[in-house]
């Protein structure tokens, strides 16, 4: 009986349109209209070279270079390692290839500084350059390598926009979804009388909340998969969080499915649930740091905004996938929405009631 309530319970959630927008489509809108304006966004890389012009080793370099079709040359001789850095970091350039001097027949050693904060730039711009080096090197002689190249970041950690904002439209994707369309459907079965019959048959309540509940986190695992692949493909790192991203994302979202059942619990009418669960979600959404840091909040809504599910989803879910950390070292975020989980758990038991008086 169970299994046949969850495949009715799943048949109709996903014919439920407004329930797939939530859920897919308008994080995905925040998603390509986030990377559309992130400053990192795919395009000319600008390339400071430092390097003898005047040799054949640089000139030959330098024309390499110039005909890679992405790539925005600077010529400028001269330059140490720390000084192309602070050009790079000054944004006066994307990346930034210092070729030290050497004798015309000895070995010279290049370093490449790599400001790109995008992951997939980044890449491309290391393997392009890398590329060019490897066939000057070919041109000019074969053994000994009269140009020996390192690459290495130009800050130990870089993030860029994008890369902090993706996270934070995950979870507010999850959250909108698991509480808007959780109290809509509920609010719908009352308007129905759904509840009513269901209440009068020998089914145990918790077995048909069990198949819907077990119906929107079917979805929510489709929701997190493909909108962390489409984050990833645009540039974000979601990936880097390994098996612990999802799962954070999935205990977040149980608090979340436990606030929509005590919407539709205390709120009669399908137009009035939905209002008031835009009503919980829409300041959470914009105050718990999913597209600005907490951190630039007035100090007063800070202590506000830490009591919130949706900051402690996020700041585990960026500890894991930006900053690299372990799990844990989320064990206070993780806490926190262990507690939410439980404490709505029972709120919603109390709130909700088959009744429709």
């Amino acid at each position: 009986m169970t299994r046949i309530l969850f495949s009715s319970s799943l048949k109709m959630l996903t014919r439920d349109r407004q329930a797939l927008f939530w859920a897919l489509i308008f994080p995905l809108i925040f998603l390509g209209v986030f990377r559309l304006f992130s400053g990192d966004a795919a395009g000319a890389t600008r390339l400071i070279v430092s390097v003898d012009a005047t040799s054949e080793r640089g000139r030959t370099l330098v024309d390499a270079l110039s005909q890679v079709g992405f790539l925005e040359v600077d010529v400028r001789p001269g330059l140490d390692e720390d000084s192309a850095r602070a050009l790079v970091i000054d944004d006066e350039g994307d990346a930034a290839l210092v070729v030290d001097p050497a004798a015309p027949n000895a070995p010279a050693n290049a370093v490449l500084l790599v400001g790109v904060r995008d992951p997939i730039g980044r890449q491309i711009t290391s393997a392009a350059i890398a590329s060019v080096v490897d066939r000057v090197n070919l041109s000019l002689t074969k053994v000994p390598l009269p140009i020996s190249m390192t690459t290495r970041p130009v800050q130990e950690k870089t993030t860029s926009f994008f890369q902090f904002v993706a996270p934070g439209i995950l979870g507010m994707g999850l959250m909108t979804f698991a509480t808007i369309s959780l109290a809509g459907s509920l609010s719908r079965y009352r308007e129905e009388g759904v509840l009513r019959r269901i209440r009068a048959t020998p089914l145990a309540p918790w077995r048909f909340f069990s198949s819907v509940l077990a119906a929107h986190l079917v979805i929510t695992g489709v929701q997190i998969v493909f909108l962390t692949f489409i984050a990833q493909m645009l540039g974000a790192d979601l990936f880097s969080g390994g098996i612990w991203a999802p799962l954070i994302a999935l205990l977040g979202t149980v608090s979340f499915l436990n606030i929509g059942v005590i919407i539709a619990g205390r709120v009669r009418g399908r137009g009035a649930v939905e209002g008031a669960a835009n009503a919980v979600t829409l300041p959470m959404m914009f105050l718990s740091g999913s597209f600005f840091p907490v951190a630039s909040l007035p100090p007063v809504m800070q202590a506000v905004v830490k009591v919130l599910p949706l900051t402690h989803m996020l700041n585990a879910l960026r500890g894991v996938t930006i900053e690299g950390e372990s799990i844990s070292e989320q064990w206070p975020a993780l806490l926190v929405l262990l507690a939410w989980a439980v404490g709505s758990f029972a709120v919603a038991r109390v709130a909700f009631r088959f009744q429709d008086d």
